[in-house]
Parts: structure tokens; C-alpha cells; sequence
């Protein structure tokens, strides 16, 4: 036996020394040693000249057993194994020590130079074990011999002698490879563990032979006949353990490899493994993540990654990658797939293999500078790599899968963003800690809901989709951008100052307001967005989100685009929450009254209708302001109840003025989410059917900006009112888009001039020339114009002189309940007036402090 495992394969070394140098070392003290024993055996360094035919007899028998050499490898080990046996035995009964030891000697050299070819050091230390190992069988045979006399003892010495000699130079060669691989106990042990199968039946057989030809020749030779049957059975036995061992390699690289999830560790175990257990120097691993990219696993030089495949579906590589083989390649094989240039890879041979399945390739293996008592891979290392990549396929699908588990766990599949899950640890982890300030941006979506009902849910998750890619696109390389669900998104920024978080905020929220193209339509929507600074307002994610909440809906209260959070804003927003919760107990209880403001014919002065505008006498807040709860409603998804109140109260108020014989019409303001809802119409057709209130008197007033936002839902919207019968009228009007041909379009009925303008007519030249210019506008288009915010006698007159139609204001009247609304009626319908002072002394503002829309 004798190491077959590369020397130069590790370069570690152990107090300074080399492994070269300590095996180096090694060889001489067997060298030495063997010289002591010659000297020490009787007649040990005498030469018969009559056995120099013996002699040259066992050297070409120690040559030829070179040849018929045959090799168990596993993992780092090598072992190889040569009938030395029968010639050992011979030459011990019937030639001197230093006979023997030439002969061997003489014919190892001239076999290994002439068939296996090994490196100086490994032949030098093959040949002093070779002789170590000879003068210890000769050793032990004289010593048990000269102390036990008898026949029958010098058989079973010469027996034993072989043996210990073959076991001896077995742990030489475990020495010398422990140098190198470490493990020197497994590897004596694994040595002592197969010595009855590989060195006994053989030693038996050799002294049986030696028996026999101490009695004749002839008898020696027919002894030999079984040597063959002995010599194949121990190589089939070889060939079993051979096989066995490459199972355990590939369950072992199976455990190993398969206990690994990540990626990268599955690339990192493989590669070691194959290394170890292909006996190869240089190892290339690529691996393909879900999304196609690579993950390099090296052990020895690297190969350059201009010669490996880019993708899993690499033209010049598909040949292999599609296989389900391990491939033999050299340099220049003609037969070599496309695209794999070993020659410039610096690669002479190699063994490749796809790592692959019934779903495609996932990987690829480059092995070469094989190691080992062979220098290139065979048909048996192309089998055991064919099994190991069979298995790393089935670790790469179950760690991409892992990958992708904990990659949806993390992230929102729509958007692709980290969750919210993920967002909170990373504040929790970083903020903390972090020595500049870090700021939270919650970002809430203002008009999603509208987009979701009027076009769907896939529509919905287009904008979600664009305006993730928008969010990402414009925070920094620090940012950490987040989609929470629904509309909200948050962004941890890396920002250095307050001032610095507000200008990101600036950013997204421009970004966003730019129009969304849904293929059906172009859609705008906004964002509102709540800044909170860490560590200034918390040091965890919860106080931080909680603080970043607050300041978002007050941005979306204030109607403002960001807002940062401050004390003040705990209070209101702790306000905000009673109140909503107190809207919805309202809502339920019916507990929303409407008050009504005049409308009167400029010209004639006759009173023609009344606004509907909707009031909540809170219980502990007393009034509060239609701008607070209208908004609460928005958020919480209650204006539809809301509308379906006041709608309701303002019909019924309207067919009671009829039974009175006063033939009113009555205007209820529409919020802009009504307007993009499509049971709108059935909203109104109940409340006209429950009232018994005809079509056409009934007004619903909607905003010039919310009639442009969405053009085509809101025309088919209100054009669907229109077929009711219903007039609708454009509230605000010259505060918004519209164009001419958005008027001409939508079936509009009314317009409604903007009170800032009215309150200034008589002040300012520019006023009057839009209101004059509006009052033209609208009349040549064929509508009725009213101008709110009528304040004085004054304004009044000038309105006269313009030819506006209609008018309403505090000069004419404030907003009445539904009592007083009747007894105004009345009192002005016998020429009273309801006025506490004359309309030029009533306070001026420029808009009524409870109008609001609804």
C-alpha cells in the first residue's frame, strides 16, 4: 500500500514546518531506520552471489505487482494495493535481508517510474516505507522463528511477519497523508479495520506458496495456482467497498448540503464537499437565485467569469445545462458544448455538471486538477458527480423556495416593498442605535378608494404598483421604502434634519400627484404625508409610526401635503378619534340636522330656493365645524351615510315648503367620493321616491375640481343623474380647471360664482371683471348663474347691473333651521323683514363661517 493522495495538494503548516517538509522528514527517519535493522539482522549486509538469480526473480516480481496496483479512494483518502505478498514471503525464507530489500527496491522503482509515474518525493518515500516494511517482515519472521523452535512456528512467523510488516507500512503511508489531511487516528484505524480482508488471505496464500517451495519448486508453483482467485476476489471486495464508500460520499453530501437553507451557504457546503470528496484542487460552483442571479462558490483558483454561464438559459451552454450527466471535457474536445473554452480557462480537464431538474437548470460544477492516484476523472467519478448534483438540485429548489418563503414573509407581493413587519424591525434595529437623526414618512394615498370602485381592482393595483416605483425611485440609497397595505406606505429616511425630511416628503408627494395612466382612463391622485423624527419623537418603531399617523392625517385635515408631527398634534388627534367614533353614533342615531341659506332672483328679488347644509350640535364640542366631521366622514367611509342624511332631511324640507304653496327648490352639495360613487344615483332616486320630491327640484351641487379629477366616471355619474331630472351645478366655479369644453361636455345646469370673488366686486376691477366675464360665460352657454357671498346692498345692485340670476349671501340671509327657515319664508312673504340690521351693516367675511360641502 502506499499514499496516492497529492502532497502538494495543502500548504499548512505546523510549527513553520511544511507538510512537504514533515513527510520529507518522515522519509529520512524510515530510511534510517531501515539501516538499523539491516545491521541489526543476522548476516544483514552479506550478498550471495548464488541468490542473484533469486534476486532478479523477485525484482520483475515486485515490478509486475506495480502493475496489477488498484485503488480505493474516498473522500481525502487514497489507498492503494499491490500483491506484494507471495514475492515478500519468498524472498524472506530463501534470500538474506539486504537481498531482499534491493530487489524490492529495485523492482518498485523500475514500476513505478515505467507505470505510475509519481512525483520525486512520493517515490522517495514509497521506496524507504517499501524497505522499512520488507526488514520489518524479516524482523519479526527471525525473532518469533530463533525463539520458537519447530516447524510449524516458522510458517506461522513468516505469517505474522507479513502481516505486521503490510500493517506497518500501511500506517506509514496514514502518517504521511495526515500530514497533509489531518485524521492520522481515522486513518490508522480504517488500516487495522481492513487488514484482515486485503493483507491476510493474501499472506496466507504467500506462505503457503513459501511452504510448498521450500519442499519442491514445482509443488511451489502448483501452490500458486490459486493466487489469481485470491487476487480477483480481493478486488471485487475493493470494488464493493469502493462503491460503498461513493454511496456515503453522496448521502453524506447529501446531509450536509441539505441542512443548509440559504443560498449561499448550499453554494459554500457544496463546494466543499465536492472538493473533498471528488478529490479535486480547483472547484467552481455557480448557483441561480429565483431571479436569475448568480451565486459563485470557489475552492482553489478561481476560474475567470467570462468561461461560466451568464443565465440558466445561456445559448453556448443549454447543450450541458439541459443534461442530466455529469460531462469528461478537455482542452480543444472538439465535442465540447459551445461556449466552454477550457484552454483559456487554464484547464486541461475537467469534470462538468448541470445541476438540474424537471424544471430547468439551476447550477453548474466545474472540477478539475483532480488529486489523487489518478490525475484525471474516470467513468466512476463522473457517476458519484452525476448523484451529487441530482441531489444539490433537489437542496437549490427547497433553499429557493426558503428564499422566496422569507422573501414574502418580508416584502408585499404586489409591490415588491418590504412589509410592515419588516419595516418595524429595521426602525427598531437602526434607529436606536443610529448616531444622525432618521425620520419616519408615513404616506397615506388621497382618492384610491374612488379608483378601486370606478375601474376595479386591477386598476387599483396598477396605481399601488406605480406609485411604489415612484416612492422608490425617489428616496435615497439609505431609504428604506415600505408598503404597510391598502394605500399606505412609510419610508424610513436617512435624513440629517427635519428640513431634510420635509423635502423628501415635497418630493413623493409631487411625485404622486402626477397622472396615472390605467389604459381606460388617466386618473390623479395625491398623497398626504406624516413625518415623525427619531430620536425626537420615539425610539421605536410603534412611537414613531403611531407620531408619523397623527401628522399624516393632520396633513390630510389641513389639506396640505405633509405635515411634522408636534405635541400639539397628540391632543387633536386623540380629538379626532373620539369625534369619529361620536360621527358614527350620530350617523346611527340620525342626530345631523341641515340648515338652509336663501337663494332669490337678483332681479325681482323673489325668493326661488335654499342650500341645504348640514350641522352637528355635538353634545360636548357643541357645533362643530362641517369641514371636521365632513373630512372624519371621508376617512372612515361614512359619507354615504351622511349624504343619504341630508338628502333626505333637504327633500323633505322641500316638499314640505310645497304643501305650504311655496314652490322652492332646494341644493345639497355633493362630496367629491359621492361623486365617483356609482349607487350615487341610487342614493338620490330613494330619497326622491321616499320624499315624493319631483327631479327638477332638486340641486346637487358638486366642485369644479372634483368634476375634473375623474372626467370619464364623473360624466357617465352625472349624466346619470341628469336622466333623473335632476339640475346639477358647478359649486366654486373659477377656483378650479374647468375649460369650455368641459362645460359644453358635462350636463351641467348651473354655475355658481365663488363668494371671493362676489365679496370683492365692488373693490376690486379684477373681481368684477371675472364676475362679469362668468356671468357672459354662463348665460351664453345657456346656465343659470348664482353668485354666493352676497353681503351688501351694494354688491346686490351691481350683480343687478351685470344680469346675474340668482344670489345668496349673509346680505340676504345666514343659514336658517328648518324652523326658521319657514318663518323667514313667511315673514318676507308678507313683507317683513327678518334682517336685525340693514344689509350694509352686516358684518363682512369673505365666506359663511358653517358652509360647507356635503
Amino acid at each position: 500500500m502506499d499514499p496516492a493522495s497529492d502532497m502538494n495538494s495543502a500548504r499548512r503548516t505546523k510549527h513553520g514546518f511544511t507538510p512537504a517538509r514533515r513527510v520529507a522528514g518522515l522519509t529520512v527517519c524510515i530510511a534510517l531506520a531501515s539501516l538499523g535493522i539491516i545491521f541489526a539482522l543476522p548476516s544483514g549486509t552479506s550478498i550471495e552471489r548464488g541468490h542473484l538469480g533469486m534476486m532478479s526473480a523477485l525484482a520483475v516480481a515486485f515490478m509486475l505487482s506495480e502493475r496489477l496496483i488498484f485503488h480505493i479512494e474516498a473522500r481525502q483518502e487514497a489507498n492503494s494495493y499491490t500483491p506484494t505478498e507471495i514475492a515478500l514471503a519468498i524472498g524472506v525464507v530463501f534470500v538474506f535481508p539486504l537481498e531482499l530489500v534491493i530487489a524490492r527496491l529495485i523492482g518498485a522503482f523500475v514500476g513505478m517510474i515505467i507505470w505510475r509515474r509519481l512525483p520525486a518525493m512520493k517515490l522517495l518515500f514509497n521506496l524507504a516505507h517499501f524497505a522499512l516494511e520488507t526488514l520489518v517482515a524479516v524482523a519479526v519472521f527471525v525473532a518469533i522463528s530463533s525463539f520458537h523452535g519447530g516447524v510449524a512456528m516458522t510458517w506461522v512467523a513468516l505469517l505474522i511477519g507479513i502481516n505486521i510488516a503490510l500493517v506497518t507500512g500501511g500506517m506509514l503511508v496514514a502518517t504521511a497523508i495526515s500530514q497533509f489531511e489531518g485524521g492520522l487516528y481515522r486513518l490508522i484505524r480504517n488500516e487495522v479495520v481492513s487488514a484482515p480482508v486485503f493483507h491476510l488471505p493474501p499472506a496466507v496464500l504467500a506462505t503457503l506458496i513459501a511452504v510448498c517451495a521450500t519442499v519442491d519448486p514445482w509443488l511451489g508453483l502448483f501452490a500458486f495456482t490459486p493466487a489469481p482467485l485470491v487476487w480477483f476476489m480481493i478486488r471485487s471486495h475493493a470494488a464493493l467497498m469502493h462503491r460503498h464508500r461513493d454511496l456515503m460520499s453522496v448521502h453524506d453530501f447529501s446531509r450536509i448540503v441539505g441542512d443548509a437553507t440559504d443560498l449561499r451557504e448550499v453554494a459554500t457546503a457544496a463546494a466543499e464537499r465536492l472538493a473533498t470528496t471528488s478529490r479535486a484542487e480547483r472547484v467552481t460552483l455557480r448557483l441561480w437565485t429565483n431571479d436569475g442571479t448568480p451565486i459563485d462558490a470557489v475552492i482553489g483558483r478561481p476560474i475567470d467569469r467570462r468561461h461560466l454561464p451568464d443565465t440558466p438559459t445561456d445559448p453556448g451552454w443549454m447543450p450541458l445545462l439541459e443534461s442530466r450527466h455529469a460531462w469528461c471535457l478537455n482542452a480543444g474536445d472538439p465535442t465540447s458544448p459551445a461556449g466552454i473554452t477550457l484552454g483559456e480557462a487554464g484547464i486541461d480537464h475537467c469534470l462538468i455538471g448541470a445541476v438540474t431538474d424537471e424544471h430547468g437548470p439551476v447550477g453548474v460544477v466545474i472540477l478539475s486538477d483532480r488529486q489523487g492516484a489518478s490525475r484525471t476523472f474516470d467513468e466512476d467519478d463522473r457517476a458519484r458527480l452525476t448523484s451529487m448534483v441530482q441531489q444539490l438540485a433537489i437542496v437549490v429548489r427547497k433553499a429557493q423556495f426558503h428564499s422566496q418563503i422569507q422573501h414574502e414573509a418580508a416584502h408585499d407581493r404586489l409591490t415588491g416593498l418590504p412589509n410592515r413587519g419588516y419595516f418595524e424591525a429595521w426602525v427598531d434595529a437602526g434607529v436606536d442605535t443610529a448616531e444622525e437623526p432618521r425620520a419616519v414618512l408615513l404616506i397615506d394615498l388621497d382618492r384610491f378608494k374612488e379608483i378601486n370602485d370606478a375601474f376595479g381592482h386591477h386598476a387599483g393595483d396598477t396605481v399601488l404598483i406605480e406609485a411604489a416605483h415612484r416612492i422608490r425611485s425617489t428616496c435615497g440609497p439609505l431609504d428604506l421604502p415600505s408598503r404597510f397595505g391598502g394605500d399606505e406606505f412609510a419610508v424610513l429616511a436617512a435624513a440629517s434634519d427635519v428640513e431634510e425630511a420635509k423635502r423628501l416628503a415635497e418630493k413623493i408627494s409631487v411625485a404622486l400627484e402626477k397622472p396615472f395612466e390605467l389604459g381606460v382612463a388617466t386618473v390623479a391622485i395625491g398623497a398626504s404625508v406624516g413625518i415623525a423624527i427619531a430620536p425626537l419623537h420615539g425610539r421605536n418603531a410603534a412611537g414613531l409610526l403611531h407620531r408619523a399617523d397623527i401628522a399624516m392625517y393632520d396633513a390630510k385635515t389641513r389639506c396640505i401635503r405633509s405635515s411634522v408631527y408636534c405635541d400639539d398634534l397628540e391632543e387633536t388627534d386623540s380629538t379626532r378619534l373620539t369625534m369619529l367614533a361620536d360621527l358614527r353614533t350620530a350617523l346611527k342615531d340620525k342626530a345631523l340636522t341641515v340648515e338652509y341659506q336663501p337663494q332669490i332672483d337678483v332681479a325681482t328679488g323673489r325668493v326661488i330656493g335654499a342650500e341645504a347644509l348640514a350641522r352637528w350640535n355635538h353634545p360636548e364640542h357643541g357645533q362643530v365645524d362641517p369641514m371636521v366631521f365632513v373630512g372624519l366622514a371621508e376617512q372612515a367611509g361614512l359619507i354615504e351615510g351622511l349624504t343619504q342624511q341630508v338628502l333626505s332631511l333637504a327633500t323633505a324640507s322641500a316638499v314640505e315648503w310645497q304643501r305650504r304653496g311655496w314652490d322652492l327648490a332646494v341644493s345639497v352639495n355633493i362630496s367629491a367620493q359621492s361623486l365617483l360613487d356609482e349607487g350615487l344615483g341610487s342614493l338620490v332616486a330613494t330619497a326622491l321616491s321616499e320624499s315624493g320630491l319631483a327631479p327638477d327640484r332638486l340641486t346637487l351641487e358638486i366642485t369644479e375640481t372634483t368634476m375634473m379629477g375623474e372626467a370619464t366616471r364623473t360624466h357617465r355619474i352625472l349624466q346619470g343623474l341628469a336622466d333623473l331630472g335632476i339640475r346639477l351645478s358647478v359649486d366654486d366655479f373659477g377656483t378650479g380647471y374647468s375649460s369650455l369644453v368641459n362645460l359644453r361636455h358635462f350636463p351641467i345646469s348651473e354655475l355658481k360664482i365663488d363668494r371671493r370673488f362676489v365679496f370683492g366686486l365692488m373693490k376690486d376691477q379684477n373681481d368684477d371683471i371675472i364676475v362679469r366675464s362668468t356671468i357672459d360665460l354662463g348665460q351664453n352657454l345657456g346656465l343659470t348663474v348664482v353668485a354666493e357671498g352676497v353681503e351688501n346692498a351694494d354688491v346686490h345692485a351691481r350683480l343687478m347691473e351685470l344680469g346675474c340670476d340668482r344670489a345668496q349671501g349673509y346680505g340676504i340671509s345666514r343659514p336658517l333651521s328648518s324652523q326658521a327657515f319657514l318663518f323667514w319664508i313667511s315673514d318676507r312673504l308678507k313683507g317683513v323683514s327678518t334682517k336685525s340690521e340693514p344689509m350694509e351693516q352686516v358684518t363682512r367675511c369673505a365666506a359663511p363661517l358653517h358652509h360647507v360641502e356635503v
